[in-house]
């Protein structure tokens, strides 16, 4: 048991309460837990403190059983971006039922920085390290790679076709654009370059300031009002 989840090592006797039926869904395999303890060594000790044994120690089992799912740190690394791609793509999702164009654009932007704010270590994983090679990637992979890109891009094509964004906005480069933005706020955000307490550029407020951010670069998105 850790942190009240039963593991299972994949054995199908392992997903029984001993009555022949699977358990409780509380239990996950040790594959997805390593990936999670892996997430919470890192966020408290960094990359250096993340190594095997210490991941083993946090779920109470041997070293040997990792090597049964990955073939070192490097593999648990992979695994926690694409984890970590996952969970962000959960958290940007609601911005894409917004009903328009311009909302979902805006909405993305504060879930998107609010996401880097509460998973930093998470955040920056995702931005380190070599890029992954994509002749090698799955197919649920590649969509974890890709679902804000299609979708922000559809906001963008829809929201120019609707007359909400500027009709010479390029299409290939605003999303790049506004990704770009929002990235770099993220980041001097989780270093404490721009927060509150900052004794050069500090900020009354990190969620006013966010949001503050986010409606001036969407306002360079719209047409420019007629005079």
């Amino acid at each position: 048991m850790w942190y009240g989840v039963r593991v299972s090592n994949g054995d199908p006797t392992d997903d029984t309460n001993g009555s022949g039926k699977p358990a409780a869904a509380n239990q996950i395999s040790l594959k997805d837990a390593i990936v999670r303890a892996a997430i919470e060594l890192g966020t408290e000790l960094g990359e250096e403190g993340l190594t095997m044994r210490g991941i083993a120690a946090r779920l109470g089992v041997s070293a040997t059983a990792l090597y049964q799912h990955f073939e070192g740190k490097a593999s648990i690394l992979r695994a926690i971006r694409f984890h970590g791609l996952r969970l962000m793509n959960t958290a940007l999702t609601p911005a894409f039922e917004a009903d328009q164009p311009i909302e979902q654009i805006r909405q993305c932007g504060m879930l998107y920085i609010n996401f880097a704010r509460s998973n930093p270590w998470l955040y920056g994983l995702l931005f380190q390290g070599e890029e992954v090679d994509h002749e090698t990637l799955s197919e649920e992979e590649r969509d974890a790679i890709f679902f804000s890109q299609i979708a922000i891009g559809n906001a963008f094509k829809q929201g120019r076709e609707t007359g909400q964004l500027r009709a010479d906005l390029d299409l290939t480069t605003g999303p790049y654009l506004m990704w770009a933005a929002n990235h770099g706020v993220a980041m001097l955000l989780i270093t404490g370059r721009i927060s509150e307490q900052h004794p050069s550029f500090a900020v009354p407020s990190e969620d006013e300031f966010i949001s503050s951010f986010v409606e001036s670069a969407v306002r360079g998105l719209v047409p420019c009002p007629t005079p």
